[in-house]
């Protein structure tokens, strides 16, 4: 048995609300509103960086798990803005957790790679113990390359979530999780290196529509369930139209569906466990009731996973 021992998440204190987008840009704060669904995005202040953020969400799911981080077996990161090129962003939280001697390394992928890390906790903690998982993104300095373009800049903002993957019997079940990838279209979502990110925007919602849905349909064909088997969906928050499509397709309630992009934009790697720890903490993760969870990236990398709750 797979559990989450515990959940934490850090937002920088900045924000960038869509005013600011509409004078820049020359565009209606109500245009961007019922574009993205977003009012407000999370900013790094100067000199605060994607580790600052990792390793205070770090502290936060570890202090929810009232475990040391020498309790740690691993440490994985998801993450496609580390502040580098190597070592990675888990080195830094590895050297601000002090915790030398176990395996600590990112996976390089946006929007996907908190999930993608996730799953490969869950592959680890049997053989290593309770694995801190990490989705942390800084955006916004990304979104400052020019050129810059609204289509973009009215999406992204900055965080990080984390959580605890242990082996054993808890409160919060991994039941399945399973990830895939198909490169096919890969360049629609792309950023070298010290360039732009490019997204060819009807691509990616289109695969992103078919991908979380078939996801969702196939984790919940294989554990036998129904849409109003779970209790509450996670989605990656991307965008809320996005969200809106793939719930209606499957017939979700949406008052099922949980939403904070908001308030934070699309945090990319960081969106999904930033959502999974405002949900716990929220209290939504209620005995007796089960969550699904879904997210699509770069790559083009999905996945979907089932938690359940004692």
């Amino acid at each position: 048995m797979t559990t989450i021992a515990g959940f934490g998440h850090c937002l920088p204190e900045d924000v960038i609300d869509n005013a600011a987008l509409s004078a820049e840009f020359g565009v209606e704060e109500a245009w961007i509103l019922s574009a993205t669904g977003i009012g407000t995005r999370r900013c790094v202040a100067p000199g605060e960086t994607v580790g600052d953020l990792a390793a205070r969400a770090a502290l936060a799911a570890l202090a929810d798990a009232e475990m040391s981080a020498t309790d740690l077996g691993a440490i994985v990161v998801g993450t496609g803005t580390p502040d580098r090129q190597f070592p990675g962003v888990s080195a830094e939280v590895q050297k601000r957790l002090a915790v030398p001697g176990i395996p600590a390394f990112d996976i390089h992928l946006a929007s996907i790679g908190g999930l993608f890390a996730l799953a490969t906790a869950a592959a680890l903690c049997g053989q290593y113990g309770p694995v801190l998982v990490i989705g942390a993104e800084v955006m916004t300095p990304v979104m400052a390359r020019e050129p810059r373009v609204k289509e973009t800049a009215i999406l992204f903002g900055d965080g990080a979530g984390a959580c605890i993957v242990s082996p054993g019997d808890g409160a919060v079940t991994i039941d399945d999780i399973r990830i895939a990838s198909d490169a096919t279209f890969s360049d629609a979502l792309r950023m070298d290196f010290g360039g732009p990110l490019v997204m060819d925007g009807r691509t990616v919602i289109l695969q992103a529509n078919r991908k979380l849905q078939s996801a969702i349909s196939e984790l919940l064909a294989r554990n036998g369930l129904s849409p109003s088997d779970i209790d509450l969906f996670l989605f990656h928050q991307a965008n809320l139209n996005l969200l809106k499509q793939v719930g209606g397709a499957l017939g979700i309630s949406p008052e099922k569906v949980f939403v904070n992009l908001d308030r934070y934009g699309n945090t990319s790697s960081a969106s999904l466990l930033i959502a999974m720890s405002e949900a716990h903490a929220a209290g939504l993760f209620r005995p007796g009731t089960r969550s699904a969870l879904a997210a699509f990236g770069a790559g083009m990398g999905w996945g979907a996973a089932l938690l359940s709750f004692k």
